[in-house]
């Protein structure tokens, strides 16, 4: 009967349309799990305009299950049962389709929710370097997979993983999926990690940081043009390299490792200032929009890695473990003024200094009834007598009774 009625969800008239969603709501709190199951199939088997209406009644009641569907919240069985199905629609989908259906089996359950896409993971397949499409699956995985994590959950799984992914790291043919792996075990670090699963990477992160640099430092006078440098992968690894040592802060001190990797990290700063300095001075007046933020983006990238080194060479070390990374960064408020939501973090605001003598404020003139009120001085009126002695050798004493 659900199966029916969502056929009908696109049909015209806002009176029919109440009447189709009024019935398949009273299915649903009836019998769930065929109501489910004959939404769901329409949604993956209707045609487009079906599984548009399908798609959009279910995820609508599902966002207010409490109304709708108020047996959700004590039927653990149900709840599975949704996930899975919410899961099976993410198959037909794109990664944005995927990315919404997951948040939505999130707000259901979130605990089996990870475990859903730890299956879709697919950890217990070895790593195979020449299956990019695998690759790119799996690294769009990883942040869908961080974003849901819960404290219930546990990160050893995909670091234990990532062990024998560096060994093959180098066979990886795309950049770009380098790339991406190196930003979703970032994130997966930046939920949370301990000292069992910092000292499981810290031995591939820092030998595949290593590679990423230079052999050897050039100096000053024998820099003509600066290396180009991966700061994208630096900005990953630097900060998998002070979350993992900030839990095991002995690792830099052994075999004298921060001592090969101060120099090659105070290079790399030098090369962030001059990026840096380089995309400041770039014209923007004739780029367009999406060129500007391309821009924004990399001078954030490269923001990024000069911090996170910096921490590194200094002494003592000093651990960044929070950063905002660059490809999580909001540009959809970036206009044509290059860097405008990173000025914030470039230049501080200095407040106005205060004056070191307050100005004299004016005088208020009173006004007339004011005047009135006050009580003047007024001096004792006084006449002159030729009866003052004093001078004229007479008595004195009398000038007390004379007034003047």
């Amino acid at each position: 009967m659900s199966s029916v009625l969502s056929q009908l969800l696109p049909i015209e008239g806002h009176l029919d349309q109440t009447i189709v969603k009024h019935c398949l709501v009273q299915l649903l709190k009836q019998d769930s799990t065929d109501a489910v199951t004959g939404i769901v199939n329409q949604i993956l088997s209707g045609d487009n305009a079906v599984k548009e209406s399908a798609r959009k009644f279910f995820l609508e009641r599902l966002a207010d299950s409490d109304k709708f569907l108020p047996s959700l919240s004590d039927d653990d069985k149900l709840k599975t049962f949704i996930i899975e199905q919410l899961e099976l629609m993410s198959r037909e989908g794109t990664y944005q389709d995927f990315t919404e259906l997951m948040q939505v089996a999130g707000g259901i359950d979130r605990r089996k929710t990870i475990k859903t896409i730890t299956k879709m993971l697919q950890l217990e397949q070895p790593f195979d370097p020449t299956k990019a499409d695998e690759i790119e699956r799996f690294a769009m995985l990883l942040p869908v997979w961080a974003k849901h994590y819960t404290k219930s959950c546990t990160t050893s799984p995909i670091i234990k993983y990532f062990g024998s992914v560096f060994p093959l790291f180098s066979k990886i043919d795309s950049e770009q999926h380098k790339v991406m792996l190196l930003q979703g075990l970032a994130e997966t670090v930046h939920t949370a990690i301990t000292d069992e699963d910092a000292a499981l990477c810290l031995d591939g992160v820092y030998d595949l940081l290593l590679s990423y640099l230079p052999e050897t430092v050039p100096t000053e006078d024998e820099i003509e043009e600066p290396p180009s440098l991966n700061f994208s992968a630096l900005e990953c690894l630097l900060y998998i390299l002070n979350s993992a040592a900030s839990q095991v802060p002995s690792f830099l001190k052994e075999e004298s490792r921060i001592n090969d990797l101060a120099p090659k990290l105070q290079f790399v700063l030098r090369c962030c200032t001059c990026f840096a300095k380089r995309l400041k001075g770039s014209s923007i007046g004739d780029d367009t929009p999406e060129k500007v933020k391309l821009k924004t983006k990399a001078y954030k990238t490269c923001n990024n890695t000069k911090e996170l080194a910096r921490g590194l060479v200094s002494n003592p070390i000093s651990y960044k473990t929070d950063t905002n990374f660059s490809w999580k960064v909001d540009l959809s408020n970036v206009t044509n003024r290059l860097f405008s939501p990173l000025v914030a973090e470039s230049k501080r605001s200095v407040p106005p200094s205060k004056p070191r003598h307050s100005p004299t404020p004016k005088r208020r003139r009173p006004s007339d009834s004011a005047r009135r009120a006050q009580q003047v001085y007024a001096p004792p009126q006084g006449r002159y007598s030729s009866n003052i002695s004093g001078a004229n050798g007479k008595d004195e004493a009398k000038r007390d009774r004379k007034r003047y």
